[in-house]
């Protein structure tokens, strides 16, 4: 812990930039400072989505900063209107200050949703999988020994939470485990798992199309929830924040059933 007084905004927001390589990534979603406040962060909340629940709990909580995975602005058009006004309206009366990182949270080796997953499934042999716009934003690794495909659902239903949905068109016995949290069901990454020999892709929400690409491929799907699957790095986010500068975090929970 370095310290615990009053960070200026533009301060944290560097080292976010930073830490995070938020640069690096092209992604749909403008990552970064997204709302600006007065310039002091005493109180940082995280969330998932930058939705008016958040923000309200948000200040509630007395936070400065609200830090989401999923923000407001999506590099397309945007117009302050109805729920998005609402929103922009809240957070500057509260004066919260708004941070997104999607794909850079993703994709981070330390506190990022995928490898927070993959040391709660105590796997080993890890390394990046799921390319995505020329970067790996998850993660594979291996179980210590080869267990069930029941098994391996029980094991990551009591690690991570229980599955929305389950799709069973892979080999009976699990050692590989690939990890892409959200919505990873495109095409090109269910050919990359079955390329890599993927005995179990852990996932958060489906798409109609994985169904027949996954019974195609072979492969076996554990959908954990959009929602669910990326409160890990959010918090995880938020724990480092709060040793490495002392701030006081809150995660901001508005549980989503997708």
């Amino acid at each position: 812990m370095q310290n615990s007084s009053p960070m200026e905004l533009k301060d944290l927001v560097d080292y976010l930039d930073r830490y995070l390589e938020t640069s690096a990534f092209s992604d749909a979603s403008a990552n970064g400072l997204q709302v600006e406040g007065s310039g002091t962060v005493k109180r940082v909340g995280l969330a998932v989505d930058a939705c008016l629940a958040s923000i309200l709990q948000a200040a509630e909580k007395r936070c400065d900063l609200l830090i989401v995975h999923h923000g407001l602005l999506w590099g397309e058009e945007i117009r302050l209107c109805g729920p998005t006004y609402r929103r922009v309206r809240s957070l500057i009366q509260a004066d919260i200050a708004l941070y997104a990182s999607h794909l850079p949270l993703d994709a981070h080796p330390e506190v990022g949703n995928n490898i927070q997953i993959a040391r709660r499934m105590s796997l080993s042999d890890v390394h990046p999988f799921g390319e995505y716009r020329g970067i790996s934003i998850g993660f594979q690794g291996c179980l210590e020994d080869p267990i069930r495909l029941q098994d391996a659902i029980s094991a990551c239903s009591e690690k991570i939470g229980p599955p929305k949905t389950l799709l069973q068109f892979g080999p009976e016995q699990i050692r590989r485990l690939g990890i892409i949290t959200g919505s990873a069901s495109d095409a090109p990454i269910l050919d990359e798992a079955a390329r890599s020999g993927i005995d179990l892709l852990v996932t958060g929400e489906p798409k109609q199309a994985a169904y027949n690409l996954a019974q195609e491929y072979g492969l076996n799907i554990f959908y954990g929830g959009h929602y669910h699957t990326e409160t890990f790095g959010v918090k995880a986010l938020g724990d480092h924040l709060s040793t490495h500068f002392g701030l006081p975090t809150e995660f901001v929970d508005t549980a989503c059933a997708l």
